[in-house]
């Protein structure tokens, strides 16, 4: 697909689903790929004026529009620098373990906390020279991976678009640096759509609200999406999985005298009533 056709499919997305802020296009610029000049994305470091959150970027990217390309240097979260993204490399990777447990305590001790990444997806230092981040309506970059933030309402429209071919969702929960190495890394790495339930940092730092989740996509499954959604359901009359919703409850109730309810329901009583 071209630049344009991403644009549209990111315009649609936020017509159909009704989002509050724009979809978040991330590329993952290999070592040997051009860097998009400054003109075109912000360097965190320099428009800020020091380094910041990565999941900050996200929130200026989705709300503001802006776009940016990140490199180690404009990561204050060194964490998701050294053990993600692989931007930057420390001597002794321990000292990452150590510095989680005795300043932070995210988890109960060191044990816990190597326990509890055991399967977490990262790449290796070198990996990459970067990441853009752009808003897909207005992208300037081809993405490898969209991250739609949005209400569990909209989430579980994506969920009903991503399964309606019979595919189903595997996602993983750690409570921290969601955004990154859950919206962006495992999405990337196992090309499969994931539910991101934003991270503590993604809340108190880059101001993703309570009301708020994550739905990731793979670039090569994003167009299935799309032509997905509002699909599930839609033998039900009146159709119900739409925005805004019809109604509060489905049913067993009547409207004009016929049974609003999905057709498995009565089916499934008169082979009961055979059995």
């Amino acid at each position: 697909m071209s630049i344009e056709d991403y644009k549209q499919i990111g315009k649609e997305l936020i017509d159909k689903l009704k989002l509050t802020t724009y979809p978040v296009a991330v590329r993952l610029l290999s070592p040997n790929e051009e860097v998009p000049p400054l003109s075109a994305a912000f360097r965190p470091k320099e428009m800020f004026g020091s380094d910041v959150p990565a999941c900050l970027t996200y929130t200026w990217c989705r709300r503001g529009g802006f776009s940016f390309f990140i490199k180690g240097e404009d990561l204050a979260c060194k964490p998701t620098s050294v053990h993600y993204f692989g931007l930057e490399k420390l001597s002794d990777k321990e000292d990452l373990y150590k510095a989680w447990t005795s300043k932070a305590a995210y988890k109960r001790d060191t044990e816990a906390e190597k326990k509890g990444r055991i399967n977490e997806a990262t790449l290796n230092y070198g990996e990459i020279q970067g990441l853009v981040i752009s808003p897909l309506n207005t992208t300037i970059i081809e993405p490898h991976v969209v991250m739609i933030y949005c209400t569990p309402l909209i989430l579980s429209h994506l969920i009903l678009a991503a399964t309606y071919d019979g595919d189903i969702i595997t996602s993983h929960f750690n409570g921290m640096e969601s955004s990154c190495k859950e919206g962006i890394l495992r999405t990337y790495k196992t090309n499969e759509c994931q539910v991101v339930s934003p991270g503590m940092g993604d809340r108190v730092m880059a101001g993703v609200q309570d009301h708020e989740m994550i739905f990731s996509i793979p670039v090569s499954k994003l167009e299935n999406v799309l032509d997905n959604l509002f699909l599930a359901g839609k033998k039900i009359s009146p159709e119900p999985f739409k925005i805004p919703h019809l109604m509060a409850t489905l049913g067993p109730i009547s409207t004009f005298g016929k049974p609003n309810e999905p057709g498995v329901w009565p089916l499934l009583r008169r082979k009961l009533k055979k059995t």
